[in-house]
């Protein structure tokens, strides 16, 4: 049935595709108009003389003139607080002229530059939505990935258990874990394969990062309980290139190249992005009094246990890179953007440790890669004025091998194994039985979304996704272990649909919206396939006090469907469980947003109270059998956190920039009674166990242009650091600081020093991170990296 719906949507794509194809009628010009910041302007207009043609441009700055004769003609372009431009043209018969064009602010017009000529950024924060929004722009010099940028950020909390490579637990508001989304320019990213991940993506590939906090916007077109991030990347450009390349502390490298060019007169069009990430992540590990933390080994003569001050990682390499080629056209009639593309990405990783440090590897690794053949369409006018489509299509093939054949049961911290082998246990491994296991992970997504605008107070979107996972596997070692020899698979669809209205000159806009979540396969090869429907909804308003002051509003009824993993298993450390039910939650934000600017002073706050009330809370708990121990999923009661978060920035023109901000909740334990019982449970009331609840963060940079008596020269300084507070590994009640389950408050500085020529065509930066050498902890107490050091070059251009 899945596969039915997936040529049908197939062919519905083909059909807007081939329609479109056959209005090849007189001649055309079309393109996007843009502010300084390469932020698309609304609303602006486009007069075309002497056919006295007069169009505006739609929310992203796009516009186009059609049904036009070969000839002479004078383009204008103008809109309140930027400068008016005009140029000369001549159009020739049956041809599409693509023209954009980026326009400077009016000094002569301030205030009405502070009130039109807002970034992409700042309209998005000004949304109903509880929005972050990162302009990555000030971050692309530095070494730092898209996982590092998002620390910094207001209500995120992101902890990684080791360096680079390493799994990490994502946060937003307390939701942690699958409960959040991912996406890259509104594509799921679990669609791309197992090698692309934040920690992975350099940050040069981003143009901005948008984190929904919450209550996600239908476009999206996903299940997510606790919120989502999406990167807007800067493909699709008219010509660009951006190289860099980074070297340092425990043999790190890591190197990215994107680019784009579109032929101005055929509209060939090509996009590349790449990436490659090694390191030895050979950082020293260390002993810690205050946290009770000991590297214990056996003592020469074997009665006992000596501890180390010091060692360092030894199995811990990680590898992974990944290409991506576009190849089409761009700025036609029938589109605006039709490429085919396909993308490669491997991963190689060395495992070092268990859920906590305690536990460590020598020989245990896991590999693999991807193909993923993708398809993308997108036009803004098609077949009425208002309407434009967007089609994306991709199918990913995945192979993933997880070795675990060494004879020895554990390492320690010297690099030598515990223990010898053992003739009784002759098939016994690292984590549990020796194994090779292999895993085929197929995925297929195709995804529609319509945007309509039936005036400027009403906008309507539509969004259907339909996304088929399966998964099947081996073990090379026991063939004849029928385990994990089935074929699993999940089909996920999403219908979302919502309406816009803005009112009283743009200061009240509300967006209403509902959500369908289908769900069908076959979770347990025992049983017939399962499907299920589920509906969700919400709202999200704004209301403008002043053009310097609002309030907004959110909710959302979400779902979230369970994943392949917890449904399956993952064939190492997790045990499927085919019984889980998709967790619900009731989202709630009440936030407010300032800024304003006097002269070259720019001042900007923005804060939220927020609750969240989730129900059959899916968990991962302990799991122990025969054979060993394990996590499983499960479907908990429920979860109630509440909270706030605040950001307060300062800005002097180009010369100084002050950002600081905290976020606060409280995720408690709300079951009193032991169930079956009145007896009072010993957790109630307490804190969730391993999650810190208080952190925050602050960046300051110091940059001046034209140094060194050389124009378009610029040397800019920044320092970041960040706060977390104290926390307990087990629920609050139970933790206690003299103890190994308690981690001590951290704070964390990191500085960079950038030096940029010709208008920051090059660049060079150096680094240095936990700059004061402070022992860190984050996921179970698993230590973090400590002092290092980072050089990095970077060549870029940007044209349209």
């Amino acid at each position: 049935m899945q596969i039915k719906k997936i040529l049908l949507t197939g062919i519905l794509c083909a059909c807007i595709f081939c329609g479109q194809a056959q209005k090849l009628i007189k001649s055309s010009i079309k393109g996007k108009v843009s502010d300084e910041q390469r932020e698309g302007i609304p609303f602006a207009t486009i007069r075309l003389l002497p056919a006295n043609k007069t169009v505006a441009t739609d929310q992203q700055g796009n516009y186009e003139l059609q049904d036009l004769s070969p000839g002479s003609y004078t383009i204008q372009i103008s809109v309140v607080g930027f400068k008016k431009i005009d140029q000369k043209i001549v159009l020739k018969e049956s041809e599409t002229r693509a023209l954009n064009f980026s326009l400077k602010g009016s000094q002569n017009e301030l205030k009405d530059v502070a009130i039109n000529g807002k970034t992409k950024a700042t309209k998005i924060k000004e949304s109903g939505y509880a929005v972050n929004v990162i302009e990555t722009k000030q971050y692309a010099n530095t070494n730092s990935d898209i996982n590092q940028v998002l620390s910094r950020s207001t209500g995120v909390k992101i902890r990684e258990q080791g360096g680079l490579g390493s799994d990490y637990s994502f946060s937003i508001n307390g939701l942690s874990g699958n409960h959040v989304k991912f996406f890259i320019d509104g594509i799921p990213l679990e669609s791309y394969g197992s090698g692309m991940s934040f920690n992975n993506i350099p940050i040069n590939i981003a143009e901005r990062i948008e984190v929904y906090k919450g209550v996600v916007p239908p476009y999206l077109g996903s299940d997510a309980l606790g919120g989502a991030v999406n990167i807007v990347t800067n493909r699709d450009r008219g010509k660009s290139l951006d190289v860099s390349y980074s070297y340092g502390s425990f043999n790190t490298h890591r190197t990215a190249v994107s680019g784009s060019y579109t032929h101005p007169k055929s509209g060939i069009k090509i996009n590349v992005n790449s990436y490659y990430n090694y390191s030895d992540n050979s950082y020293k590990m260390r002993s810690y009094p205050k946290a009770n933390v000991y590297l214990q080994v056996p003592s020469k003569d074997k009665s006992g246990f000596d501890t180390l001050s010091s060692a360092r990682r030894f199995h811990n390499d990680y590898q992974s890179y990944m290409g991506q080629v576009e190849l089409g056209v761009a700025d036609k009639k029938w589109a605006d953007i039709a490429v085919f593309g396909l993308t490669y990405n491997n991963v190689k990783n060395e495992r070092q440790t268990g859920a906590t440090q305690e536990k460590i590897y020598g020989n245990v690794d896991a590999n693999s890669h991807s193909i993923v053949p993708s398809f993308r369409y997108r036009k803004n006018r098609i077949f009425v004025d208002g309407l434009s489509a967007t089609v994306f299509a991709n199918m990913s093939i995945s192979k993933e091998v997880r070795t675990d054949t060494s004879s020895f049961f554990s390492y320690r911290w010297n690099g030598k194994p515990d223990e010898l082998p053992n003739p009784k246990y002759p098939n016994r491994g690292e984590m549990g039985n020796k194994s090779i296991l292999h895993y085929n992970n197929n995925n297929a997504l195709v995804q529609l979304n319509l945007n309509y605008q039936l005036s400027e107070q009403h906008l309507f979107n539509l969004n259907y996704n339909l996304n088929s996972a399966s998964r099947e596997g081996y073990d090379e070692i026991d063939p004849y272990n029928q385990t994990y020899n089935k074929t699993n698979r999940v089909n996920k669809t999403v219908l979302g649909l919502n309406y816009q209205q803005n009112f009283f000159n743009n200061k009240l806009t509300n967006s209403f919206f509902g959500k369908y979540f289908g769900f069908s396969g076959r979770p347990d090869a025992n049983k017939p396939a399962e499907t299920a429907e589920y509906y969700g909804y919400g709202l999200a308003s704004t209301y403008k006090i002043t053009e310097e002051l609002g309030i907004k509003a959110s909710y959302e009824h979400a779902y979230r469907l369970p994943g392949m993993v917890e449904l399956f298993g993952n064939g190492l450390d997790v045990i499927g469980n085919s019984e889980l039910k998709p967790e619900n939650s009731d989202n709630f934000n009440l936030g407010f947003f300032f800024g304003k600017t006097i002269g070259k002073h720019r001042f900007s706050a923005d804060g939220s109270v927020f609750y969240r009330n989730a129900k059959d809370y899916i968990i991962s708990r302990p799991y122990s059998n025969s054979q060993g121990a394990y996590s499983e999923s499960a479907n908990e009661g429920g979860i109630k956190i509440k909270g706030a978060d605040f950001e307060l920035k300062y800005t002097y023109g180009d010369l100084l920039s002050a950002l600081v901000n905290m976020s606060y909740y409280d995720a408690v334990d709300r079951e009193r009674y032991v169930k079956g019982t009145n007896r009072e449970k010993i957790t109630y009331g307490s804190r969730t166990p391993n999650e810190p609840w208080l952190y925050g963060n602050t960046d300051v940079s110091l940059g001046k242009s034209n140094v060194f008596g050389k124009k378009g020269n610029r040397i800019q300084f920044n320092w970041y650091m960040q706060f977390v507070n104290d926390y307990s590994l087990s629920w609050s009640k139970l933790g206690d600081a003299k103890t190994k389950d308690y981690i001590p408050a951290q704070w964390i500085q990191n500085i960079a020093l950038t030096y940029s020529l010709k208008n920051g065509r090059y660049n060079i930066t150096g680094e240095a991170r936990n700059l004061t050498d402070q022992i860190a902890y984050d996921v179970f107490k698993q230590q973090k990296p400590g002092r290092a050091f980072f050089l990095k070059l970077r060549y870029n251009i940007n044209s349209f």
